[in-house]
């Protein structure tokens, strides 16, 4: 008997064996609806609320502190744990740090895992003025309130300039202002090491300046510094007296070339002890 093998055989295998029904119309339907179910209640979920319980302020970091205290920095920043993390306004809290005459400048960033980091530069102070109490004010001309009475930094003062009237935070840009800024700029430089000598800048006079040392030595000057030459010659001249054993009254440094010393008088019974 021969066995048949035929297109027939293998087109009734295939029309019955081979071929896949696909889901039905009602699965089809059934299918869309659970999408839709599973959309209206993500919809209807309480996902502001929930951003609040969880993307909440863990930490705030302090960067950048010199005399402010980071309590103090958090408070002005008007930032704590506890605050919408995503919500906050790094912009606003800059300006808010912008507003302290201390802060010189700011950068707020949100750091790490709900962590939030100000970074400040604080104004560094550069000479003392008289304000009732000794105020104090950086190289711009910024008018610094003491942030304790009695507890400022040790520069030096300048006289001659009135600033009663001036409130804190104020940038003043008066003639005598911008003299005794140049002065605490100048003696300031490394190489003459004077900086640490100087109590008092006196811009009195407009036509010169007075210096006056921690021993009580008082030094005339032009009304603006010179050049670095001519302050050189007075750190030699001052350690040239102390290596005498000399104490000067006055040291002019007014004329080109040239420094006049005044010595200090002798106390009586130091002239008598001398003479004998």
């Amino acid at each position: 008997m021969t066995l048949y093998q035929g297109r027939a055989l293998r087109a009734e295998s295939g029309a019955t064996g081979g071929r896949r029904r696909g889901p039905g119309r009602t699965g089809r339907i059934l299918r869309m609806l659970g999408v839709l179910a599973v959309l209206v209640v993500l919809a209807h979920l309480p996902w502001e609320s929930m951003r609040h319980s969880v993307a909440k302020v863990r930490e705030v970091r302090v960067q950048g502190l010199r005399m402010l205290e980071a309590p103090q920095v958090v408070a002005l920043a008007e930032v704590q744990p506890g605050d919408d993390w995503l919500a906050l306004d790094l912009d606003r809290v800059r300006q808010k740090l912008l507003m302290h005459p201390r802060i010189a400048a700011a950068a707020v960033s949100r750091r790490g895992f709900l962590g939030v980091a100000l970074k400040i530069v604080e104004r560094e102070p550069v000479l003392l003025v008289r304000h009732g109490v000794s105020w104090e004010m950086d190289s711009t001309g910024m008018l610094l309130a003491p942030l304790a009475r009695g507890v400022v930094a040790d520069v030096p003062l300048l006289a001659g300039a009135d600033l009663e009237s001036y409130p804190a935070g104020t940038q003043v840009r008066t003639e005598g202002v911008q003299r005794g800024l140049a002065w605490a700029q100048a003696l300031a430089a490394t190489e003459l090491q004077l900086s640490g000598r100087i109590s008092e800048v006196d811009v009195a006079d407009p036509a010169s300046t007075s210096l006056l040392l921690m021993d009580g030595t008082r030094v005339l000057t032009p009304a603006w510094p010179p050049g670095v030459r001519r302050l050189s010659a007075l750190r030699v001249v001052l350690a040239d007296l102390a290596e005498r054993g000399t104490v000067a009254k006055e040291v002019d440094l007014r004329f080109e070339h040239q420094v006049i010393v005044r010595p200090a008088e002798a106390p009586a019974g130091a002239a008598a002890t001398q003479r004998s």
